[in-house]
């Protein structure tokens, strides 16, 4: 990095420790105690997942990216508290003891300046490196504050000049002991009240608007009911690639502040040939973007398969805090390198590139490959570990798990070799499966499972409250919004439930 930082701070002086009741009791007496959230953590109970204002013992005033900014070499200062993205850092494990802190509403790290160990080097926001300028350990004191210690140059955060004026710039400088150089992590209040759920889906190729997206709502919190919006017609529709979407899949940014839509470039309606399309098929997603789910980019194509891909189907994406980025995975049949016109016999992989604004990607890599053909994997994450459900592809001749579905898990995304959980899923109740979807319920430790019956009733839902088990019971009762078709079921909240029904209900 080039970051320039100014020149070093005054001498300090040193001022007596606050207790952290005194410091709940000034933020009370200055009107600010509702940002209060939670309780403070210590260094050895920091939650990865949450999020954190990181308050000043010296001024009451939180760490803040200036102005909110996302650009790199943005400033690092103190600001009064208010309830604002660019003032909530998410402790990202760093290895050793150590952690990135993550800023909620650019995804980009606390970073000391050009690397500096210079007492006074400034600190700026910067895209995530691995530099160990951008690592600090978090370590106790006895005043119940923490020392947040940056790993490359040993020096401690702190805010320049002993300022209690907002602006004030946030440095590094040799650990003295002073309150200034003490912090309150303060969590950032408990996961967003949730009020119900979108379900974004297609209906099939039998229609010429089937393969577009579709949305309906759940009645309240129940996961079971639904009610077609837009009256039951596509709400996202595609004129690029193929024409055609299926598999739409839809998902949150980390901040909160955006929503992305994929799906599947293809269209089936009119053509039949399902071999032809797994050899010459598209080898992009299409991508839609939003800030309200209600008001949508056009659409736009995005290229996520090599050369050596014939389709593209069913991508789906899940944001792993650890890389800092989205992981996109989908299903490929990959063909020789010596047969350019793929005219020779394969089978489906599941494939990942990984992206941080679904524009550029990384180079595809194989994720899943069994040997034998896999599609349609999902992913959900519970206490620190990902769970994965792919449809075994198959036939019953060859296994008398195949058309069903499998689940595995691990403790990182991308590992090659997940461990197995279950198999079969799905064959207690329906004749075959595909496109399973996975969601946790709003109001309890419950998960549910939706499996495309194909050729048959659509969606069949099911659910467990151990995702470790192979008992996925299927609910008895149920009403689906039509004849749903592989999609995607995302919690909301009530602001946002209010305006997907006011738009399409």
């Amino acid at each position: 990095m080039t970051q320039s930082f100014h020149e070093n701070a005054s001498p300090r002086r040193r001022h007596r420790r606050r207790t952290a009741l005194v410091l709940v009791g000034a933020l009370i007496a200055s009107g600010v105690a509702a940002v209060i959230a939670g309780p403070s953590a210590q260094a050895a109970v920091i939650d990865p997942a949450a999020y954190y204002q990181i308050v000043s013992g010296h001024s009451g005033k939180a760490v803040a990216v200036a102005g909110q900014s996302t650009a790199d070499g943005a400033v690092v200062e103190q600001r009064t508290r208010a309830d604002a993205a660019g003032q909530q850092f998410q402790f990202v494990d760093a290895g050793s003891g150590y952690h990135k802190l993550r800023a909620r509403h650019s995804g980009k790290v606390v970073d000391v300046a050009s690397a500096s160990t210079a007492n006074g080097a400034n600190v700026v926001q910067w895209t995530d490196n691995g530099g160990t300028n951008q690592q600090f350990r978090v370590t106790d004191t006895d005043s119940g504050y923490v020392k947040l210690i940056n790993r490359n140059s040993g020096k401690a955060l702190d805010v320049r000049d002993q300022s209690t004026a907002d602006g004030a710039r946030i440095s590094q400088y040799t650990d003295t002991g002073a309150t200034n150089q003490q912090w309150q992590l303060v969590r950032v209040g408990a996961a967003p009240s949730y009020a119900g759920y979108l379900f974004s889906h297609f209906t099939g190729e039998g229609s010429s608007t089937g393969e577009q997206v579709y949305f309906a709502l759940s009645q309240g919190n129940d996961p079971t009911r639904w009610r077609q919006l837009n009256g039951g017609r596509p709400v996202l529709t595609s004129a690029i690639g193929t024409r055609g979407v299926r598999d739409p899949f839809i998902l949150r940014s980390p901040q909160g502040d955006k929503f992305y839509q994929i799906a599947t470039d293809l269209r089936m309606y009119g053509n039949g040939n399902w071999d032809q399309v797994q050899r010459t098929g598209s080898k992009s997603i299409v991508v839609w973007e939003s800030t309200d789910l209600v008001n949508w980019s056009a659409p736009r194509l995005a290229r996520v398969s090599p050369d050596a891909a014939g389709n593209t189907w069913a991508p789906e994406a899940y944001y792993d805090e650890g890389l800092g980025q989205f992981v996109v995975f989908w299903a490929s049949k990959l063909y020789s390198p010596n047969d350019p016109n793929h005219t020779g016999n394969t089978y489906n992989r599941m494939m990942y590139a990984t992206t941080s604004d679904f524009r550029t990607f990384s180079a595809a890599q194989v994720w899943v490959d069994k040997g034998y053909s896999t599609i349609d994997s999902t992913l959900t994450k519970h206490n620190g570990t990902y769970y994965r459900f792919t449809k075994d592809e198959r036939g019953s001749s060859q296994s008398p798990c195949g058309k069903f579905v499998l689940a595995e898990k691990s403790a990182t995304i991308l590992n090659r070799s997940y461990s197995f959980v279950a198999d079969c899923i799905g064959n207690n109740a329906i004749r075959q499966g595909e496109g399973p979807l996975v969601f946790k319920s709003n109001t309890e430790e419950r998960w549910y499972m939706f499996i495309d019956e194909y050729g048959g009733r659509g969606y069949v839902p099911f659910t467990t409250t151990d995702l470790t088990t192979r008992q996925w019971t299927p609910v008895s009762s149920y009403t689906m919004p039509g004849r749903p078709r592989h999609g995607t079921v995302l919690p909301v909240t009530q602001a946002e439930y209010d305006r997907l029904l006011q738009r399409w209900g």
